[in-house]
């Protein structure tokens, strides 16, 4: 009897190892059949992040593109990094690590300072915490957010910041709040967002913030729903032409530009790019343009001399997001 428990210890160890064998090989396959970069008119590929990563915060201070936490590698591990890339020189350079890891976090400049709010920790908690980057300083604890917050977006207008959208309770997917958090020193709340959604794409348009696609219990949405600070309220906006979530976004010139995202009900990449004109008012609407030579999701797009990047994110969805992260800085300049 022994001998057979014994035999059969030895058999379920050998079919552990064929089975981790085996996933290994599969991540490996996959991580080196990633897609590579393709034809894309508009589109040139710049200096790649010291690093690929995805889910991360990008801000634009005085001519500099900050990216900060984010995932990394196969075990989608959590970092802390801060990677800032100078678009004089196409370079990039290492900057003062987050406090803490963070990957879903948001970030927004204001008056040359760095702002990174909220995100998921390497436990799987929703933070609420906040911290400010001066140049040439280190970061600094701001007062924290009225909540924990991740998968949202932050921007700046006028002498505030604005955190849009986003998740929070025990773990990133839990605990949803669609209400506006407003900082001037000190946070407030505003209205919620009629469809409150995490991943989601947020812009400042003029006086007015525009949330755009971004989900829902995993189900993406085409909608835009648009921001009033002054009058803490909310309108509707042209709604997308496909659902997307996870998708880069910036203003040039009042030209709203989309890229990319991922649909979670399916697993796949969201392989489109629109533009919007908001100058045409309520004749504006979106556009078809060329995708840029990696479809990713993932990702927050800046907006920087003149061009329109998309930076890092994965080029596959959801599970197997972790054999897909890029440091691609992809740069799309409007003719």
């Amino acid at each position: 009897m022994a001998s057979v428990r014994r035999r059969s210890v030895r058999l379920a160890i050998v079919a552990l190892l064929g089975l981790l064998v085996g996933v290994a090989a599969s991540l490996t396959y996959l991580r080196l059949t990633a897609p590579a970069p393709r034809p894309a008119p508009g589109w040139e590929l710049l200096a790649e992040m010291p690093g690929p990563r995805g889910e991360t915060a990008v801000a634009v201070a005085d001519g500099l593109v900050y990216v900060a936490g984010g995932f990394t590698g196969i075990d989608f591990a959590t970092t802390g990094a801060v990677s800032i890339y100078e678009a004089a020189s196409d370079r990039w350079h290492d900057g003062p690590p987050l406090p803490e890891p963070r990957n879903h976090a948001a970030a927004a400049a204001h008056a040359g300072v760095v702002y990174v709010s909220g995100g998921t920790a390497p436990d799987g908690a929703a933070s609420d915490l906040a911290w400010s980057l001066a140049a040439g300083g280190q970061w600094e604890r701001i007062d924290p957010m009225p909540g924990p917050r991740s998968g949202h977006r932050m921007v700046a207008l006028g002498d505030r910041l604005y955190v849009i959208g986003g998740v929070g309770g025990p773990a990133a997917g839990a605990g949803a709040t669609g209400r506006v958090l407003i900082f001037d020193g000190t946070w407030t709340e505003g209205a919620a967002m009629p469809v409150n959604r995490d991943h989601l794409a947020v812009v400042v348009v003029g006086e007015e913030i525009w949330a755009i696609g971004g989900r829902a219990a995993g189900v993406n949405h085409r909608r835009v729903d648009i921001y009033d600070p002054a009058a803490d309220a909310w309108h509707s906006g042209p709604p997308l032409p496909e659902a997307t979530s996870g998708a880069a976004e910036a203003v040039l010139d009042g030209v709203i530009y989309i890229s990319g995202g991922e649909d979670p009900a399916t697993g796949s990449i969201v392989d489109r790019h629109w533009r919007l004109d908001t100058s045409l008012g309520d004749a504006a609407s979106w556009e078809p343009l060329a995708p840029p030579p990696l479809a990713v999701h993932g990702v927050q797009g800046a907006a920087i001399d003149g061009r329109f990047l998309v930076i890092a994110g994965s080029t596959r969805a959801g599970g197997q997001s972790n054999t897909g992260w890029t440091g691609a800085t992809q740069a799309f300049r409007p003719r």
